[in-house]
């Protein structure tokens, strides 16, 4: 009986070496190879090119339309299979030296009408700190063996697309890439070069300019109108550094973006009007992997002295396809 006891008594000892044993081995964390250590909470002041938001941006670019012109003595037109035509005069180009371009040419161009395109390219519809709605954003590019040309002074081109229904309330922006993180919108400085003639159903622009060009007017122009700001409220490995986030308008044609704020660590939008429906969109790499987080709302003011609306998000991991597919439902 008393060997029994003995016995017993080791088999407990035993079993309890065992189990702190299996405790040690469950405390200690080893991650996966190639993952994290832990999340990354840290807001940068500024956002560089090595950083995972600037190949998030990268990877949701869309890819331009491409044809050739010939630029001599005729007009030169290219019709794109998205219903768009472009009509280049004679000798339209130069070199950026100022020399005379002759020959074939590239042509680079992107219309912008889905929503969910103003997102990916990172193009809202903000003049400053106003919100615009847009008739369409277009991106325009001359090209000879990879070189950029330029239009040829006081040359005019002509571009012309439909979009219902047409608003005779628009007007010609022109962007402004001064910052490469912020993309704002600009009234043309020189409106006799610029202009716009409105159709029954389509648009024409006639302009001297490339790059970005925008067909769009200011949604309220009262400033006495009540407005809020509308924040993500997130986990807080979701930063600058890591992730964008932009608030997409449900009724009108209008994305804006929602800046990185340092000093609360939230995303952000400028003051927008009350009363409409939205939804908050959040894209974020992390490692390897994607996330992405939507959220509907209305705009409102949440109390009476508050002039920020927060809208609780949890981005989920997606894959990129997944993403992609997400935004061309916008």
């Amino acid at each position: 009986m008393v060997m029994k006891i003995k016995v017993f008594i080791l088999i407990l000892f035993a079993g309890g070496l065992f189990l702190n044993a299996c405790q040690k081995d469950i405390d200690i964390f080893v991650p996966d190879p190639g993952q994290l250590n832990g999340p990354d909470t840290s807001w940068q002041n500024t956002v560089t090119a090595t950083m995972p938001v600037s190949a998030l941006k990268n990877n949701l670019l869309l890819t331009p339309y491409k044809d050739t012109i010939i630029v001599d003595a005729n007009t030169a037109t290219i019709v794109t299979p998205f219903g768009v035509q472009v009509n280049f005069p004679p000798h339209c180009c130069t070199t950026g030296s100022g020399q005379p371009v002759t020959g074939k040419i590239d042509v680079e161009l992107i219309v912008v009408k889905k929503k969910g395109d103003m997102v990916r390219l990172n193009r809202p519809s903000t003049y400053n700190d106003s919100m615009l709605v847009t008739a369409g954003q277009i991106f325009i590019q001359l090209k000879k063996e990879g070189q950029i040309l330029q239009l040829a002074p006081g040359v005019t081109i002509n571009i012309r697309y439909t979009d219902l229904p047409i608003n005779p309330q628009m007007k010609f922006f022109m962007g402004d890439e001064a910052n490469a993180q912020h993309f704002n919108w600009l009234p043309t400085p020189t409106p006799s070069a610029d202009t716009i003639v409105m159709g029954t159903q389509t648009y024409e622009i006639y302009t001297q300019r490339q790059r970005w060009l925008s067909v769009a007017t200011v949604f309220d122009i009262n400033t006495t109108t009540p407005k809020i700001q509308v924040s993500a409220d997130m986990a807080p490995y979701f930063t600058n550094a890591n992730t964008v986030a932009f608030t997409v308008f449900k009724d009108v044609r209008s994305v804006i973006a929602m800046k990185g704020d340092l000093v609360t660590r939230k995303f952000m939008t400028g003051k927008l009007p009350i009363g409409k429906q939205v939804t908050v969109v959040v894209i974020s790499k992390q490692g390897g992997d994607y996330y992405l987080g939507f959220e509907s709302a209305v705009t409102q003011i949440p109390t009476v002295n508050a002039t920020i609306q927060p809208v609780h998000i949890v981005p989920i991991k997606k894959s990129l396809p997944e993403i992609l597919a997400y935004l061309s439902s916008l």
